[in-house]
């Protein structure tokens, strides 16, 4: 490793930042002492407007070995996180793979790795894209590389399954990924460190594996060091207070997940020194496991030394003395001469002297003076000043839009178009290019914090909520779908940002509103993006409102919820309990949102197999309902139907049968028949007919649900898909093969269009189509949709799922009816696997594949 440097070198010409000597020493002494083995850690913290943004830039650029090849054994990452979101861990490893990899340091376990977790937690998304990709989901992420040189994922993998056991298994999970054929060596080389997503053999659920992406990637570096050992690796996080504000801090979470990532990477990571800048203390000090480590490493960031200032007004340049003298003097924390000069008030001053410049005026010292005497009126003073500068339809858009958190060309426009500003529409790059606005790469610009602070200050309490209130709409509008189908990453974006503007507006209110506006980002399966909103709104709610409050358990039920739906059910139980503890203590057992909390805990157990842990639990929340409600309520019917459901999976049919049937009888007399849930109650009772074998008696019951959804609902309804597939099963089931494959392509088609691929229910139809050419005989053209279907379960619910094991089963039920025994054994013998573990010995699927193995055997002569 290279050795400290002798003396500072002068700064280049044209370098505008205060230079803050005593910062950089710090710096220095840190870099050039990075231990071999583990990381160390430098922080720096401040009020905003210290300049700690310039210190991490000017960090970076002295590191350069261009600038000074005494630094050239670094490998440098700067991860700058204003305007940023906060709420997605993985986003922010990915951040910091990019930033390493323009540094040259290649990282292809973690980018496997990533691919198999993006796949398994959120495959409806789009990929992030990566710097100097090798692996992209097809061959258009792939910028600089040629098609030809694109291979698929799976064709290397089988040639490379001898030097990574069950890469096979997993590359059957990302089979839509592909490589770059040049960097085949990647996949030996990443062995080793991949052996982390397997235990005793067997890839790991999908919910655990974005949790080691950290220590992949931290695998990755190593490695890098191990071939390079005179290297050093130097990343720096800015603004990094802002994961505390947005990434569910709190005392609901042992550890904030966007936090927690970085702390495994920083503590896997050896050769590493981590950064950090904002605007506290680095809490992990409370941490004993770090408090050795940040022992005489946090730094605060104090006003700036007056020969600093004075260093880069001249390089401005500020040539005369006196001008400069009158620039710092306005600059200064306090009126007073020994006060220190605050950077986020010389870097106004320097704006309003470049304004004065351009507009062709001679600055004079006068053009510099402030009157006030507190550090927040100065600051005021200043900003208001320079809003001037800008002239008034500019000022005035600026104190619109920063109210917002984020805003994008769009918004800039409607602000513009609804307030009359007068500021041309393609001005929004000169707001862009503004000293104290950064960037995204989404297209969003965000005002520097305490800028906006500033701004927002000088706003009257009518502009304040105008501003709000119209940002809101523009955003909502551009949240609000009419299908599932409509949902895309800029529905999310909009929602997002509407959901932070929306809190400005009060918490009165804000859980139904969220409620109401994120159903069809789930209904989309976007299952981590509605997870990420519902995090974020948890933390305000319980903030506001306290932990004993009854929008505080809905929130945490729906962080739940999301879990659930992303077959993280281990992660929900404790949510949806505490759900239930808060509803209880706040609202009584005798209450309706305590029955929905029961119901829910059940459900999550349910969906973990376990169903008679949850059967009592169905039936306590069906006896609140009964007593609060009474019989003749839909709520109570619905409780009826869940016991019944729950007594199903149990396969006890005769017991479900009576308790499905009263949950039709009252939805007919509360609702009538023309209502969806009516129609839903003629499916299940013939759905539990069906299962006891009565298909006869549970064909017109399917019918008629069909019919009242193809009225209620209309064609195009996941609802009345499911209707045409259950017509379709019932006839199958009586042997009516002919009858019901149209009705079963009906359903396909309409889950395609309203659903998407990327969904549970249209797995579920891909399969029962194969299912029902598997009856005619038709195995060669069944067996692509089988497999389809288990793509997709594989993808969307994870491996260790009932369905999921279903459609290994059904995979290889049909190879074996083809007459290829050596393919089906394996994929029964997973069926049965998964089965045993997820829903136990005794249960009926269970038995069937436990039954179909051994028929595959005897066919074998096994």
């Amino acid at each position: 490793m290279a050795q400290p440097r002798q003396a500072d070198k002068p700064p280049r010409d044209g370098d505008i930042f205060v230079d803050r000597e005593g910062p950089k020493r710090l710096f220095e002494k840190a870099a050039f002492a990075i231990p071999a083995k583990g990381a160390s850690l430098l922080v720096f913290y401040g009020p905003g407007g210290q300049g700690k943004t310039a210190l991490c830039r000017e960090l970076f650029r002295i590191t350069d070995a261009q600038a000074d090849p005494s630094y050239g054994f670094l490998r440098r990452a700067a991860v700058y996180l204003h305007g940023r979101p906060k709420t997605d861990p993985d986003l922010l490893l990915v951040w910091v793979r990019n930033e390493f990899a323009r540094a040259g340091v290649a990282l292809p376990a973690f980018d496997l790795a990533l691919a198999l977790a993006w796949e398994a937690t959120r495959p409806e998304q789009a990929p992030p894209r990566l710097v100097n990709a090798w692996l992209a989901k097809s061959a258009d992420f792939l910028v600089d590389v040629a098609p030809d040189a694109v291979t698929a994922l799976r064709e290397v993998a089988e040639k490379t399954v001898e030097t990574i056991p069950g890469l096979g298994p997993l590359a059957i999970r990302i089979a839509r990924w592909s490589i770059d054929r040049g960097k085949r060596a990647y996949l030996r080389r990443s062995r080793e460190t991949l052996q982390a997503l397997y235990d005793q053999g067997k890839l790991k659920e999908a919910h655990e594996l974005p949790g080691l992406l950290p220590e992949i990637l931290a695998r990755d570096l190593n490695h890098h060091l191990g071939a390079h050992p005179d290297e050093r690796f130097v990343l720096f996080v800015d603004e990094y207070e802002g994961v505390f504000d947005q990434g569910g801090a709190g005392a609901r979470w042992r550890e904030n997940p966007f936090d927690r990532h970085l702390r495994t990477l920083v503590a896997e990571c050896d050769g590493l020194l981590a950064v950090f800048l904002g605007r506290e203390r680095l809490p992990w000090a409370e941490d004993p496991d770090w408090r050795d480590d940040l022992a005489g490493a946090q730094h605060p960031l104090d006003g700036l030394a007056r020969e600093d200032a004075e260093d880069w007004l001249r390089r401005v340049p500020v040539e005369d003395e006196t001008l400069r003298r009158a620039i710092l003097d306005g600059a200064r924390e306090r009126p007073e001469a020994a006060a220190a000069v605050y950077p986020l008030l010389l870097d106004l001053q320097v704006e309003h002297w470049r304004s004065l410049v351009a507009a062709g005026e001679t600055p004079i010292p006068d053009h510099f003076h402030v009157a006030a005497a507190t550090f927040e009126g100065r600051r005021r003073e200043l900003v208001e000043r320079v809003l001037r500068d800008y002239g008034a339809p500019l000022q005035a858009t600026l104190e619109r839009l920063s109210v917002a958190a984020r805003f994008d060309r769009a918004a800039f426009a409607d602000v513009v178009t609804t307030f009359a500003t007068g500021l041309p529409l393609d001005h929004f790059d000169r707001i862009a290019g503004l000293s104290f606005v950064t960037p995204s790469e989404d297209g969003f610009l965000t005002l520097h914090r305490a800028m906006a602070e500033v701004i927002r200050e000088t706003l009257d309490e009518d502009r304040r909520r105008t501003s709000v209130a119209a940002l809101f709409e523009h955003f909502e509008a551009r949240a609000t779908v009419e299908s599932p189908r409509e949902v895309t990453d800029d529905t999310v974006t909009a929602l997002t940002e509407a959901a932070e503007l929306r809190q400005q507006m009060g918490v009165d209110g804000f859980v139904d509103w969220l409620g109401n506006h994120s159903d069809f980002v789930t209904d989309a399966a976007r299952y981590a993006a509605d997870e990420q909103l519902w995090r974020t709104a948890l933390q305000f709610v319980e903030k506001e409102l306290g932990p004993e409050h009854p929008d505080t358990a809905t929130s945490y039920n729906n962080v739940a919820y999301n879990f659930d739906a992303q077959g993280r059910h281990g992660e929900a139980a404790p949510l949806y309990r505490k759900a239930l503890d808060i509803r209880q203590r706040v609202l009584g057992e005798e209450h309706l949102g305590t029955a929905t909390s029961y119901n829910n805990v059940a459900a999550n157990l349910d969906d973990q197999g376990r169903h008679g842990e949850a059967e009592p639990l169905f039936r306590t929340a069906l006896d609140i309902r009964q007593r609060v409600l009474g019989e003749e309520h839909p709520d109570t019917a619905t409780s009826y139907n869940n016991v019944a459901s729950n007594l199903d999976a149990q396969g006890r049919h005769g017991e479900a049968e009576p308790l499905v049937r009263k949950a039709l009888d009252i939805r007919q007399r509360v609702l009538g028949e023309e209502h969806p849930d009516t129609a839903t109650s003629y499916n299940n009772v013939a759905s539990n007919l069906n299962a006891q074998g009565r298909h006869g008696e549970a064909e017109p019951l399917f019918r008629g649900a069909l019919d009242i959804r193809q009225r209620v609902l209309g064609e195009e309804h996941p609802d009345t898909a499911t209707s045409y597939n259950n017509v379709a099963s019932n006839l199958n089931a009586q042997g009516r093969h002919g009858e019901a494959e149209p009705l079963y392509r009906k359903a396909l088609v309409i889950r395609q269009r309203v659903l998407g691929e990327e969904h549970p229910s249209t797995a579920a139809s891909y399969n029962n189509v194969a299912y029902n050419l598997d009856n005619q005989g038709r195995h060669g053209e069944a067996e692509p949709l089988y497999r389809k279907a288990l793509d997709i379960r594989q993808r969307v619910l994870g491996e260790e799922h009932p369905d999921t094991a279903a459609s290994y089963n059904n995979v290889a039920y049909n190879l074996n009816a083809q007459g290829r025994y050596e393919e089906a054994e394996p994929l029964i013998r997973k069926a049965v696997d998964i089965s045993r573990r997820v829903l136990g010995d005794d249960h009926p699927h269970t038995k069937l594949y436990q039954s179909n193995l051994e028929e595959f055997l005897r066919q074998r002569g096994s």
